[in-house]
Formats: structure tokens, sequence, C-alpha cells
């Protein structure tokens, strides 16, 4: 899948009039991007002697920016995948049959948890931005406004799917999961982006 592919050919499918890829696996994307960009910002901070007390520190970080990368591009693919079912589905059910009701549930899973992947990697950034290489602050500042952003993207992603789906039972918990992290995620950010600015004006 695209994982394994040019990312000038990922960009020119997602511009094509194609059902997939389409904002979902965008997101994902954006969200392994800000990934990578702690996991610079950390490798800088790990080679650099100045940093020396807080090298195991980066290392953990390192570590787990690293698996939520891996995590993230496997779900550029995943979602791809996903709609591509729902929309195969779509044609070939009737609208009110258990088995399209099912599938649109399916469509919730991935940016469900391209959601959660992009909040405990904004987490890494709250943490890199006091630790960090003070030369790349800037690029923890921009990671995290893109988790940010893909938190969102995946958000509306999960909800256009629920507006399908007439299980009133698993609207409510897949609301009450994302509620619980959608109004922490902004604070975070603006947390950062303030630790960044002083950093930066000092």
């Amino acid at each position: 899948m695209y994982a394994e592919r040019p990312l000038r050919e990922y960009l020119d499918d997602l511009a094509a009039r194609k059902p997939a890829p389409g904002g979902g696996s965008a997101a994902a994307l954006e969200a392994a991007i800000g990934c990578a960009l702690i996991s610079m910002v950390t490798n800088f901070t790990i080679s650099n002697k100045k940093y020396i007390d807080v090298k195991k520190k980066a290392e953990m970080c390192l570590k787990i920016s690293e698996a939520l990368r891996k995590k993230l591009i496997r779900l550029v693919d995943e979602d791809v995948k996903a709609y591509t079912e729902l929309s195969n589905a779509f044609k070939g059910l009737a609208k009110d049959s258990p088995e399209l009701e099912q599938a649109y549930k399916n469509a919730c899973s991935v940016p469900e948890e391209i959601c959660n992947t992009a909040y405990e990697a904004i987490g890494l950034c709250k943490d890199l931005v006091e630790f960090g290489n003070k030369n790349l602050v800037t690029d923890t500042a921009i990671a995290a406004l893109m988790l940010e952003s893909a938190f969102f993207g995946a958000k509306f992603n999960v909800y256009i799917n629920l507006k399908y789906i007439r299980d009133t039972q698993f609207i409510q918990k897949a609301h009450d999961r994302l509620s619980k992290i959608e109004d922490a995620i902004p604070k975070i950010k603006e947390e950062i982006l303030h630790r960044a600015q002083e950093i930066i004006l000092k």
C-alpha cells in the first residue's frame, strides 16, 4: 500500500477524484509527520553533550515516538482499506441492512485510533518542549500543531460515520471516549506553544 510507495504518488491520489485516500488517511499521515518531528528533536537532544543529563529521558521519548510513528503509517493504509470496504458495502447493501451498519462501525475504528495516537503523541511534545534541544523548540511546536490538527481531522471522520449508525449506545460511547480528550488537546497545545515562545524570546 502507500506506506511502501513514494509520497508524490500518495499526494497525487489524494488530489485525484478517487474515494480513497481521503481526509482520514491524510490525518494519519499528518500525525505521523508530527511524530517524526518529535523523533528528530529527541535525536538531536541525545547526540548533544549539553543534554547528557536528559539523555535517558530523550531515549525513552524517542522509543515511544517511533512506535507511534510506525503505528500511524500503518493507519494511513488502514483508513484507505476501511473506507474502500465501506464504499463497496454501500454499493451492494440496503441502507437499513445490519451489514452496512457494521461497515460504518468498522469505519469509525481507524479514525478513532488516529485520535488516540495523536493524543498520546502530543503528550510527548509537552515534556519535550521542556527538556529537548532548545535549538529545535520550533519543531516541537510544529509537531504539537500537526498532532492537534490530525486529532480533530480524524474526529470529524468518526462523527461523519456515526451519522449513519442507528445504534445509539454505540454512538454515545464513541462520543464519550472522544470528548474526554478533545477538550484536553487544545490546552496541551497552547501550553506547548506558550513555552516554546518563551524559549524563543529568551
